[in-house]
């Protein structure tokens, strides 16, 4: 099999992702951004020792690679349905040598056959597209349009695959944007599913929230609720606590 090219094409950008990782990405694509970024953070928070990860949705492997590099005894499953973001995934797999760690499969999350042989999981993330079809416009580009719109399911559907294919004692987190709290609720409770944390995404203090993030598990127990602040009061630089996190996945 011919290795995977790890030469930006014409449309693509080679950026730093961390300390140690670049990824390639389409110049305008769906790019790498802070929901990538903390969603790798919660999941690192809640599962350091996991030793296998299944990443749903997982674009060009932005959240798989963080936590790879972060996590010396993980290997990974992803599963994206669009080609043009698996081929990038595969791509950067190779790019940070990888490959043999972290497994990208082509196919939709809600097809059984798509992790029929995969096993259990400790760790399953992912973050769903958050628009309903009909409820905006939706983009021309087939890459920006699956991050946003959902196309081949939602949050429920995450939340239904994170329970299947959990192993006993691991952890579920999903991360929607702050208006879908609701929805990522009701999500993880009709997966039969136990909230466990729940992170509320803030620009700066006493702003509406911009993301939310849940970490559920199969077994009940009381729910830490958690606020962070991506920048301080005055809003010209990251929180303490989002330094910490940034510092984690060896952003800075």
């Amino acid at each position: 099999m011919r290795p995977p090219s790890v030469t930006p094409g014409p449309d693509e950008t080679l950026d730093r992702l961390n300390a140690r990782l670049r990824i390639l990405q389409r110049r305008r694509g769906h790019r790498a951004t802070s929901d990538d970024v903390l969603l790798a953070w919660a999941a690192l928070e809640a599962r350091p020792r996991a030793r296998r990860q299944l990443d749903l949705g997982t674009g060009k492997g932005t959240v798989a690679l963080l936590l790879l590099d972060r996590l010396p005894q993980l290997s990974s499953v992803g599963v994206e349905a669009l080609p043009q973001s698996h081929d990038l995934a595969l791509r950067n797999a190779a790019l940070n040598e990888l490959a043999e760690r972290f497994e990208p499969r082509l196919g939709d999350l809600r097809d059984p056959a798509v992790l029929a042989d995969a096993g259990p999981f400790d760790l399953v993330c992912g973050a769903p597209p958050f628009m309903p079809l009909g409820s905006g416009v939706l983009p021309r580009d087939p890459q920006r349009a699956a991050g946003r719109f959902e196309l081949r399911g939602g949050v429920g559907d995450y939340a239904a695959v994170a329970a299947r294919h959990l192993a006993p004692g691991g952890a579920a987190v999903l991360l929607m944007d702050g208006r879908g709290e609701g929805r990522l609720r009701a999500a993880v409770a009709a997966a039969g599913l136990s909230l466990r944390r729940w992170v509320r995404v803030v620009p700066r203090p006493g702003a509406p929230a911009v993301y939310c993030i849940g970490v559920a598990e199969a077994t009940d127990g009381p729910c830490a609720d958690v606020t962070l602040a991506m920048r301080g009061a005055e809003g010209d630089a990251w929180s303490p606590a989002y330094a910490v996190a940034r510092a984690a996945l060896a952003l800075d």
